[in-house]
């Protein structure tokens, strides 16, 4: 919606209610921002003080190995002052996993953890039906308070009644960013402000993508309304997962009425209406840079680890926002997309699984919890430095807020079945599923063995 008219009625229906009750128009709205304390409150207010820094490891158990494919990083420096252990990695690839674990264990270095996220593929299904990794139901309790925003994603991962993943954090797969200088400059109202009115849908983003596609009297783009998304941007917001974990089973989503409706959606703003100009995966960088993409949805390891969002926050011309929201099932202040976790599974014959539960429990201390000697207020001041303002990170903790988020099992499954092919042409869903769904089934079948494969 163009921004003078949604200025205009919100005017007149405070004019009508100002003299309704006798009051004095200005003619002037204030918004104030966020204070610090609001956004503290706001970002950890629900955490209660933990008992993680009283627990005491045994003598002798206190390191952790574990088998992963990155660097954990500070955790493990947290985790030592902590107990007094070390946290051993073994580095090779998420495809080496099961290989790796099978030689380790044949040679009894066995480790106690091995990285296993909802994304990935293979899953920890695989894992847990070759028997190398087993339930963690007994050495950990998701009802502790660095813990208990998870037990939505640790219910997630139930298989045949026991838990096997054990997550430390969830995000969505995705973000938006959106630059708001381009929203006042061609008077529009941003994806925030429908957002807060609860018109942020599909047909919203997809009205802003076309009519924010400008040109210069030459032909020339000097602005386009968005660049190709990821695959599933649409469609986590139906809430049906392509493949979606049960208790035991795998239930095959692919054709849904659902995902079929948010996939060719997709596919027609990039062929068929030829609203979204810029084709290529990535090819939005560039544009971005130069201040010439009104709205981009990305990556969510781009929202801390790229140099678009970095320049972007310097710049002050970074806004976040949840996904476009299925305007069918759209509810006010509802964030529902596709989230990924991160996690861990318990190795069989793992010899310290109290440790390695520590171990989790430290990673997601650290995300909520101060260090030693610090304060929230010190955690925030390193947000500020960083460019962030409290309102910025107001609406990026709305983005990723993971209560009402899918946790996917089948984005993972469907990379490895080349979904993102169906973004590069056009095309039709039920044709695409089509030409992967014996492979995919297959791959399934593969996965569980003789469980049961939901139709």
């Amino acid at each position: 919606m163009r921004k003078w008219i949604a200025m205009l009625l919100a005017m007149m229906m405070t004019l009508s209610c100002a003299f309704a009750e006798d009051l004095v128009f200005t003619g002037e709205v204030e918004e104030a921002g966020m204070t610090d304390e609001e956004i503290i409150e706001f970002m950890y207010g629900r955490y209660t003080p933990s008992s993680l820094p009283d627990l005491v490891l045994p003598e002798g158990k206190k390191d952790v190995t574990v088998l992963t494919h990155y660097d954990l990083g500070e955790a493990k420096e947290l985790y030592k002052e902590l107990f007094g252990g070390e946290v051993i990695q073994i580095i090779c690839g998420v495809q080496e996993y099961a290989s790796k674990l099978q030689n380790l264990i044949g040679a009894g270095t066995v480790p106690d953890l091995v990285v296993s996220e909802s994304t990935t593929d293979p899953c920890f299904v695989t894992l847990a039906n070759a028997g190398l990794v087993q339930p963690i139901d007994a050495y950990i309790d998701y009802n502790e308070p660095e813990l208990k925003d998870l037990q939505s994603v640790y219910e997630a991962g139930l298989w045949n009644g026991q838990h096997y993943l054990a997550p430390y954090d969830n995000k969505p797969v995705y973000y938006m960013i959106y630059n708001p200088k381009i929203f006042e400059e061609y008077g529009y109202e941003t994806p925030w402000e429908l957002w807060e009115r609860s018109e942020w849908t599909w047909d919203a983003f997809r009205e802003l993508a076309a009519e924010l596609n400008i040109t210069d009297e030459n032909g020339d783009y000097i602005c386009y309304g968005t660049g190709a998304p990821g695959y599933g941007s649409l469609t986590g917001s139906t809430g049906v997962d392509y493949v979606a974990l049960k208790n035991g089973f795998f239930e095959n989503n692919l054709t849904h009425p659902d995902v079929v409706r948010a996939e060719n959606y997709l596919n027609d703003m990039l062929f068929k209406d030829d609203i979204i100009k810029i084709k290529a995966q990535g090819g939005w960088r560039n544009y971005w840079n130069r201040g010439m993409v009104a709205m981009q949805i990305i990556d969510s390891w781009m929202m801390k680890g790229s140099a678009e969002v970095s320049q972007a926050l310097q710049e002050g011309t970074l806004g976040i926002v949840p996904l476009p929201q299925d305007p069918q099932k759209v509810q006010p202040g509802v964030n529902v997309t596709y989230a990924q976790s991160g996690g861990f599974c318990l190795v069989q014959g793992a010899q310290n699984p109290e440790a390695a539960a520590a171990f989790i429990r430290t990673i997601a201390y650290s995300h909520r919890y101060p260090e030693a000697g610090e304060t929230y207020e010190d955690m925030l001041a390193e947000w500020h430095e960083d460019g962030w303002s409290n309102d910025l990170l107001y609406q990026y903790q709305v983005a990723r807020n993971v209560e009402n988020m899918v946790t996917s099992f089948g984005y993972g499954f469907m990379s490895t079945h080349r979904v993102w092919v169906f973004l590069a042409i056009q095309n039709n869903w039920t044709t695409f599923v089509e030409s992967i769904r014996p492979l995919a089934e297959e791959s399934l079948r593969e996965l569980m063995g003789e469980t049961t494969l939901a139709e």
